[in-house]
């Protein structure tokens, strides 16, 4: 069994790291890969950190004989599609399992060849959100994970450094500087 955690990851965070491990705790993967997306589809190019940095951070965030931060999303064809990993991976293991947020869910329909995913992968869903009405409607064969709903999020980050705001306790201590000098008005 692999888990595949993708995401921009612009930075990576405590939640981030807190679902991987109530992920991995749940399901004991044989392997468990954390991928930050090279080029995004659905972000602004100049709206994110480089690949390189992101991939830095995750190192740093995911430090654990648990994960296996991958590059593998930077060596494939651009953009980065979540179908093209998992065909991809595919070849290595066949019971691939992809870690998604509640709010990546509710518009799983509109990703990119969401149907050849679901063929590819079982959805591990974390949730996001207090209130689950609308999480119920959607159709796709998933595994709900059990797991806290952490109010943080990349963009909050960035946004409180623009802000000069603490980001303490937001993201792991290893990566402060770098995400504060990555992130401020230049």
């Amino acid at each position: 069994m692999i888990i595949i955690f993708g995401g921009s990851f612009n930075p990576p965070h405590i939640a981030h790291k807190i679902i991987a491990e109530f992920a991995y705790d749940k399901f004991k993967p044989d392997k468990f890969l954390i991928l930050p997306a090279s080029i995004p589809p659905h972000k602004e190019s100049n709206s994110i950190a480089s690949f390189q940095k992101r991939f830095d951070m995750c190192k740093k965030t995911f430090k654990s004989k648990y994960f296996e931060v991958s590059d593998l999303e930077n060596k494939l064809k651009k953009p980065s599609y979540t179908v093209r990993t998992l065909d991809y991976l595919k070849d290595f293991d066949t019971n691939l399992n992809l870690l998604i947020g509640e709010d990546s869910y509710m518009n799983f329909d509109k990703w990119f060849e969401y149907e050849k995913i679901l063929s590819f992968s079982k959805l591990i869903v974390y949730p996001r959100f207090f209130d689950r009405r609308g999480f119920k409607h959607k159709n796709f064969e998933h595994i709900e994970l059990s797991s806290p709903i952490i109010d943080i999020s990349s963009s909050m980050i960035r946004k409180r450094i623009k802000e000069k705001k603490s980001i303490k306790g937001l993201i792991s201590d290893d990566i402060y500087n770098i995400t504060i000098n990555t992130y401020k008005i230049k």
